[in-house]
């Protein structure tokens, strides 16, 4: 029988650990996640840091990076949604769809709105007067919106996964 507590412990969990993992990377590297910064952020940093040579590295390694995170999550969500009761493929499915919009919505409110544009430290470098842009709302809402049907697709998978597996 699906547990909302159960279901919301693990929202709960997730964003923390998600929160404390990217912060963690952020603080090590700043530019771990250059690829989600707005365009205006990644061209001054290229350019202040001549490393504009660099750039399609660090796009293919960022996309290499995500893929490898997002194989991760389904088996992740897949086992959450089966921890919070989902026995069915629809349960599933329904869970993973809520663990992922729990997910971007934390994501774009807190870590981008709130963490990003007030913590210097995690500024990439050449880009710590760009006030102005860090603070771009509109453009993390625009990142997350086409993300939204992506998430159904990858309930779908993580659904599947969690009917096969548990």
């Amino acid at each position: 029988m699906f547990s909302i507590a159960r279901f919301l412990a693990a929202c709960l969990v997730m964003c923390l650990v998600f929160g404390v993992l990217v912060f963690g990377m952020l603080l090590m590297n700043p530019v771990s996640f250059i690829n989600s910064y707005p365009p205006e952020i990644q061209a001054e940093y290229y350019r202040s840091q001549s490393k504009e040579a660099a750039r399609r590295k660090l796009t293919v390694i960022m996309g290499i990076t995500k893929a490898a995170a997002l194989t991760a999550f389904l088996f992740l969500f897949a086992w959450m949604a089966k921890w919070a009761g989902a026995d069915t493929f629809g349960e599933g499915l329904m869970a993973v769809y809520g663990y992922g919009l729990v997910l971007a919505v934390f994501d774009t409110c807190f870590l981008d709105w709130v963490l990003f544009p007030n913590i210097r430290r995690i500024r990439l470098p050449g880009t710590e007067h760009m006030d102005r842009e860090y603070r771009q709302k509109w453009f993390h809402v625009k990142a997350m919106l086409p993300m939204l049907p992506l998430f159904a697709v990858g309930g779908v998978a993580a659904a599947l996964i969690m009917v096969w597996i548990w």
